[in-house]
């Protein structure tokens, strides 16, 4: 058993990861949590009194682990090619997808316990494509006059779409549809921009 509460919820955390990776979201429970984090399921309740304490914590690493990793391409390469890298990633870790899409469903409810947060990082991350977009319309990556807040808007509903796109229809191609419609974007944005 780990030595710590920190270490004990760190665990679990691995083992809610492992669970989502196998079962479907409404499936896992206290006990699937247990099994995957070799812990007694009172452990996971105690650590965890409320359930949704352990999505969060499963959210903040998986989630905001694999955004954060990625951000490093944005900062290279612009936001295009940041979600292009969240797409590639989430089409090799489609539990991390299914998951993910299921919480923000959920969370989109007022009174889900964790509506606030959920909010506040899908806000979050909105923010960091549209900053991203300012850079890249600065560095030239994207046409001047583009409006970062609009092409955030179009690029993260593009996003969004073809991971829901990609779960439900199996002759989905997410990077190749990401692509064709990311020229059409930049053409449009270019096109505004001639007009300003």
């Amino acid at each position: 058993m780990p030595g710590s509460d920190a270490d004990l919820r760190a665990r679990i955390v691995t083992g809610a990861i492992a669970a989502y990776r196998v079962a479907d979201f409404h499936t896992v429970g206290p006990a699937e949590v247990a099994t995957h984090a070799e812990v007694p399921e009172s452990e996971v309740r105690r650590v965890y009194p409320m359930w949704e304490l352990l999505v969060v914590a499963v959210m903040d690493r998986w989630n905001n682990g694999n955004r954060r990793a990625l951000w490093v391409v944005a900062e290279r390469s612009g936001a295009v090619a940041y979600l292009r890298a969240r797409l590639e990633a989430g089409r090799d870790e489609p539990a991390l997808v299914r998951l993910r899409i299921a919480l923000l469903s959920a969370a989109s409810s007022p009174e889900h316990p964790a509506a606030g947060w959920f909010r506040s990082q899908y806000t979050h991350s909105f923010e960091d494509v549209t900053l991203a977009l300012v850079r890249d319309v600065v560095a030239g990556r994207e046409p001047r006059g583009t409006s970062p807040r609009h092409a955030a808007e179009q690029l993260v509903a593009l996003y969004e779409g073809l991971q829901l796109q990609s779960m439900l229809r199996d002759d989905v191609d997410a990077l190749g549809g990401f692509d064709r419609a990311v020229a059409r974007m930049r053409a449009g944005w270019a096109a505004a921009a001639a007009t300003v």
